[in-house]
C-alpha cells in the first residue's frame, strides 16, 4: 500500500484510501453493517483473516493497481487468496452504489473461506454474491432478462465461466442470468438447501457430484428446469419496456393524425368545390 493513504479498521477489514476520504469511508462501513451481518448468520461465516479494502478514485488508479488483469467494465476485484479487495469510486454514480458492490466482494471472500478456496463454477459465485448483496434481481434486470429470452440470447450458465473475457452488455447479461439462477434456487428448494450444497463441496467432492447429491439431479436437468422458470416468470416483462411502447404509439399517433388531416382537407377542399359550384349558378363571375 502507499504510504500517503490513510486507514480504518471494522472488524477484520482495513480500509486504505486517501486523505480526504475518511467521512466516504465511514459512511460505506456504515452502509454494509447490517446487511454484512445478515449475510454472516445467514451463511454461519464470517471473515476469519485481515481483508485489506483499497479505495481507488479513478480508473487509472484502478487498473494501475491491478496491472490491467481486469476487464474494463469492472468495478470493484475481490482476491480472496491475496485477501484484498480493491474497489473503484470514480464518480457519484459509483459512490452510489459502493456498499452493494463491497457486499458483493465480500461474498466472494466468504465464498472462497468456507470453500477453501474449492471450485464453483461462475454462475453461483457470481448470482450467489449479487443475489446476497442486493436482494433479488431488480425490475432493469428483469427486463433485460426477459428481453434475452424473447430474443433467444440466453447464454448458457456453464459458459459464464469465461465471462471476464466478455464486452459489456454480454458480461451484465451473464451476471444477470447467474443471480436469476440463484434465486431459483433459493424460491425453489430454499436457502438451506444452496447451504448444503457448498457443504457438499466443501466435503472434497467435485461441483457436479456435490450437486447431484445436494438435489437429486444434474447439472443439465438444474438447467432445462430453471430455464422454464425464467421463461414462465419474466418473458411477459418485454410488453413493459416502456420506451419502444412509446416509440410504437407514436408511430401509430402520427399516421392517425397524417389520416385526420388528409380527410379533413378533403372535406373543406369538398366543400369549397361545391360553394363555387353555386356561386356560379347564382350568376357570379
Amino acid at each position: 500500500m502507499a504510504k500517503s493513504l490513510e486507514k480504518q479498521q471494522y472488524g477484520r477489514l482495513v480500509f486504505y484510501y486517501e486523505p480526504g476520504d475518511r467521512l466516504l469511508t465511514e459512511r460505506l462501513i456504515k452502509n454494509i453493517d447490517e446487511p454484512l451481518k445478515k449475510i454472516e448468520q445467514l451463511f454461519q461465516e464470517s471473515v476469519q483473516t485481515q481483508v485489506s479494502v483499497l479505495i481507488t478514485k479513478s480508473d487509472a488508479q484502478f487498473m494501475k493497481f491491478l496491472k490491467g488483469r481486469v476487464p474494463e467494465w469492472s468495478q470493484a476485484v475481490a482476491l480472496p487468496e491475496q485477501r484484498m479487495i480493491v474497489l473503484k469510486l470514480a464518480d457519484a454514480e459509483q459512490i452510489k452504489k459502493s456498499p452493494t458492490i463491497l457486499l458483493h466482494e465480500l461474498m466472494h471472500v466468504l465464498i472462497y473461506d468456507h470453500l477453501k478456496g474449492r471450485y464453483i463454477p461462475a454462475w453461483l459465485n457470481e448470482g450467489m454474491a449479487d443475489y446476497f448483496s442486493e436482494n433479488g434481481l431488480s425490475f432493469e434486470k428483469k427486463i433485460v432478462l426477459a428481453q434475452a429470452i424473447v430474443n433467444k440470447k440466453i447464454i448458457d450458465l456453464a459458459a459464464i465461466d469465461t465471462m471476464f473475457r466478455w464486452n459489456a452488455p454480454k458480461a451484465r447479461l451473464a451476471y444477470i442470468e447467474a443471480q436469476s439462477a440463484v434465486e431459483f434456487i433459493v424460491s425453489t428448494y430454499g436457502v438451506e438447501r444452496l447451504v448444503e450444497l457448498l457443504n457438499n463441496v466443501r466435503q472434497q467432492r467435485s461441483f457436479p457430484e456435490a450437486f447431484v447429491k445436494t438435489f437429486g439431479f444434474d447439472l443439465l436437468d438444474f438447467e432445462i428446469r430453471w430455464n422454464e422458470y425464467i421463461k414462465k416468470k419474466y418473458r411477459w416483462l418485454v410488453l413493459l419496456k416502456i420506451e419502444e411502447w412509446i416509440f410504437a404509439l407514436s408511430g401509430v399517433l402520427f399516421l392517425i393524425a397524417v389520416i385526420v388531416v388528409y380527410l379533413r382537407n378533403r372535406k373543406k377542399l369538398k366543400e369549397l368545390t361545391i360553394e363555387d359550384f353555386n356561386h356560379l349558378d347564382d350568376g357570379g363571375p
